[in-house]
């Protein structure tokens, strides 16, 4: 599978922005939240990271992006999208595969956060070796590697 994968840039906020208030909007059930400061909050730490996400790229055309960086000792895998039309289709699992040698590397762990409800992506995490280590507020789980 021909995955390859490039630094992201300043014309992929909008589009990385989309992708999480997509997912936060179908996936988080504490309804009492401030989403418009949530929004905020995740359109300020996009661009002031955009250029630590990578754009994934299967047969040179973009199919995702993610972002990976250091969170207290471990790298957390955040922001990791792989566009509708292109799931199902192993590139995902690839991914992953690349993430955990960038770890192995690094000799550090892996977590994420997922959404509580969000089966789709907890069931493809556990497949890939990841376990649910907390349960934050009944909305999200963290999982690690």
């Amino acid at each position: 599978m021909n995955i390859t994968f490039k630094d992201a840039t300043a014309v992929d906020i909008n589009k990385v922005f989309e992708l999480n208030k997509k997912l936060i909007e179908k996936h988080e059930t504490n309804l009492s939240l401030d989403f418009e400061k949530i929004f905020t909050w995740v359109r300020n730490k996009i661009e002031k990271n955009i250029e630590n996400y990578q754009c994934i790229y299967f047969e040179d055309i973009k199919v995702g992006y993610y972002y990976l960086h250091d969170e207290d000792g471990k790298l957390e895998l955040d922001d990791f999208f792989i566009f509708d039309e292109f799931q199902g289709r192993g590139i995902g699992t690839e991914v992953l595969k690349h993430i955990g040698l960038i770890a192995k590397e690094k000799n550090k762990d892996i977590f994420l956060y997922v959404f509580i409800n969000n089966q789709g992506a907890i069931n493809f995490y556990h497949r890939n070796g990841y376990k649910i280590v907390k349960n934050i507020a009944d909305s999200r789980y963290i999982m690690s590697t």
